[in-house]
């Protein structure tokens, strides 16, 4: 999927994750999309030095990495006052989602959550609808400014309780075409409640 139409060329982005591979993959990925600034780091201080120092408008942030994880870092992010876009939009990527990781991330400030493996039409999807700012942002204790949690919290744990009788697992969207017996999703969040199934053809990206 190609879409270069210069609607996100000027965009700043960061990729944090310590592996290499789905740098390059996420990066390819973005630029198919018309991204054009995007920095990648697989050190996390690196990162978060670089997010002060300039205004970056969206950063995808791995959860499994060494020292902290990417719900720590995302923690640590919206506690500071000296970034250079106190409005940056964090997207969590992790191949590990489910509802307490979610729960997490969304507690942490996290804008949205992808879970791998990712389609290139999920992705246009959700910057289309991040840079929309469907979560207000709003100041919170001990110093952190970001979207409103209770909200989406609120929304993760209605539906953790609609589920608790079924055995279930967390995995991402797939194209129209190809759902089967779809669940509700957590709005703002690529994510849906249903059983296992096997990814189409375009969901390529594994960590």
């Amino acid at each position: 999927m190609t879409k270069d139409d210069g609607e996100f060329a000027d965009l700043r982005v960061v990729v944090l994750d310590d592996n290499r591979n789905f740098q390059n993959i996420l990066r390819t990925m973005l630029r198919h999309l018309g991204f054009r600034r995007i920095d990648t780091f697989a050190d996390q201080a690196e990162a978060m030095t670089h997010v002060q120092d300039n205004p970056i408008d969206i950063a995808f942030v791995d959860h499994l990495m060494p020292r902290r994880t990417g719900v720590e870092w995302v923690h640590m992010v919206r506690r500071l006052t000296d970034l250079g876009n106190r409005e940056m939009a964090i997207v969590m990527v992790t191949a590990h989602a489910d509802h307490r990781l979610l729960d997490r991330a969304i507690s942490a400030g996290a804008d949205d959550v992808l879970a791998k493996p990712l389609a290139p039409s999920t992705l246009l999807r959700h910057m289309r609808a991040i840079l929309a700012r469907p979560r207000p942002y709003a100041r919170g204790g001990g110093g952190y400014y970001g979207p409103e949690v209770a909200p989406a919290l609120r929304r993760l744990r209605d539906m953790a309780r609609a589920n608790a009788a079924e055995p279930v697992a967390i995995a991402p969207l797939i194209p129209e075409a190809d759902r089967r017996r779809r669940r509700p999703s957590l709005p703002g969040m690529d994510v849906e409640i249903r059983r296992p199934v096997a990814y189409p053809d375009d969901a390529l990206f594994l960590d």
